[in-house]
Order: C-alpha cells, then structure tokens, then sequence
C-alpha cells in the first residue's frame, strides 16, 4: 500500500487526534468534510518525503518522484514542469537529489541512527479494527522491529537545536504513544536529520513519562472524536477563560462569553473540577 492509498483510507490517525486538540471542527474540515479542499504538499514535505524513500524504501524512488533539470522560470521550462506533474509523481531537481542522498549517506554513517534503518519493515501500515460503529485506528511506521517491539520515525529538521521545540510543537509524544499501542511496541526513538549542511543526526528516545503523557493525549482526544462521531456535531475551540476568574477583572466581552455559554462548565456526574 502505497501513502495516497494509507491517506484515503476512513480510519483515525494520529494526525486526526492531533487535530483533535486544536478543536473538533478542525478535524472536520481537515479530515472528514466532504467538501474539504485538496491540501496541496509544500516544497519542504516534499523534500521531506523525498529523503524517507531514499532513506527508507530506495526501490521505489521511480515510482514516485521525476527528476526534472530544466529551469522552471522559463516557458519551456513551466510548460514541461506543468506536463510532468500530471503523472501524480512528485518533480524534484537534481540538485534535491543530490542533497538528499547526502543527508541518507549521514544517517547511514551515524552508529545509532545505522543500526535502527538496518531491516525491520519499512512503511508500515497497522490498522486496528474496534468496537461496531466506530471508526477503525490507522498508522504508518517508517521504521517498525517487531521482535525487539520498536518503532522507529525519521524526521527532517533545519537544525538540530530546534529538536526540542519540535517535538512539542508537533506533538511527537502523542504519536509516539499512538504508534506505540498500535504496533504494541515499547519503544520509540526517531532519528532527527538536519536538512542543511553538515547534516547532523541525532537519535531520541522518547521517555516513558512523555510516552503515558502523549496516551492520555491521543485517548482524550479520541473519546472526544468518538462523541462527536456518534452525534454528528463538530464544535468550534471554547474560548479559553483568564486564570482570573473574578468578574471585575474579566474584559465585557468575556464576560459576556461567560454568561452565555456557562453550562458549558457544568461537569459529569463523578468527574472532579481541578
């Protein structure tokens, strides 16, 4: 199975959980509507997944990139740029060959990074069925070691000082703990590549305290999903409130806010206000 085939698939990724998050319609416009446009990939994720195949699954580079050297400015050059896109795969030039193969030749000359591309399954896709009348769960692993229960993810990045920031940004640990129930696996490391030079590599392994913070996560999120899937109703982010809460120091139109959404604050039976 290929990645277009993997995103058209009606199952619950952790991107969807992700999306989650931010709000329940943002899921819905992103995921589910029917009406949702078409999400263009930019010139970075496509250089991104040009170093997954070469880093990962090499054989099945002519199946989904062209190697295109005219210039792109000229009309000849736009003319056949624009020809070739109509093949669904993605044009690169080959000066983003050349620079991507360098970033695989790092990685592969990095001990720890070397050891986790060495065998295992490549681009893996794990479908997890559940209960009747709920959407199944779906992940692709870049790297999966079934009998060392070990997932591994490749990820580009412009330098390696900014992996941090990374990581929460883009919520690795909640990924992390996805891919790690899904696969039943117990660890999860990524290799971070930098994408300029020298193209140094690092590999992180997420820790367990992270892992059970990304699975509370992904579940909260996901029962959230399983709600709204149930009824159908995909609401907007609630405003968040100040820490603050006494009236005289809220803005009129919190306050007005307040008023007219408090039952929105009204808890479940047996859950604790905290």
């Amino acid at each position: 199975m290929d990645n277009a085939e993997y995103q058209e698939m009606p199952c619950i990724s952790s991107h969807w959980l992700k999306d989650m998050l931010d709000s329940p319609a943002t899921c819905y416009r992103k995921h589910l509507d029917p009406q949702r446009p078409v999400q263009n990939s930019t010139a970075a994720m496509n250089f991104g997944t040009l170093v997954h195949c070469l880093a990962l699954t090499p054989l099945q580079f002519g199946q989904e990139f062209i190697i295109e050297s005219r210039h792109g400015r000229s009309k000849a050059g736009k003319a056949g740029y624009a020809q070739l896109a109509t093949t669904g795969k993605i044009v690169i030039t080959p000066d983003d060959f050349e620079r991507a193969s360098a970033i695989v030749a790092a990685m592969k000359a990095h001990p720890e990074a070397r050891l986790l591309l060495t065998g295992g399954k490549k681009e893996q896709t794990l479908i997890q069925e559940r209960e009747r009348g709920l959407l199944p769960l779906k992940a692709r692993l870049d790297i999966h070691h079934p009998d060392q229960r070990l997932v591994g993810e490749l990820k580009t990045i412009h330098h390696l000082d900014t992996m941090d920031t990374a990581i929460q940004r883009y919520r690795y640990a909640l990924s992390a703990a996805f891919y790690a129930d899904i696969s039943e696996a117990e660890t999860v490391q990524f290799i971070f590549v930098q994408t300029v030079e020298p193209y140094e590599v690092a590999v992180f392994e997420m820790p367990r305290l992270q892992l059970q913070d990304g699975r509370e996560q992904y579940q909260s999120a996901l029962r959230r999903f399983d709600d709204c899937w149930k009824t159908g109703k995909w609401p907007e982010a609630e405003p968040i409130m100040p820490d603050d809460d006494d009236p005289l120091m809220m803005p009129a139109a919190l306050m007005a806010t307040n008023a007219t959404n408090h039952a929105r604050f009204d808890l479940p039976v047996g859950e604790l206000a905290l």
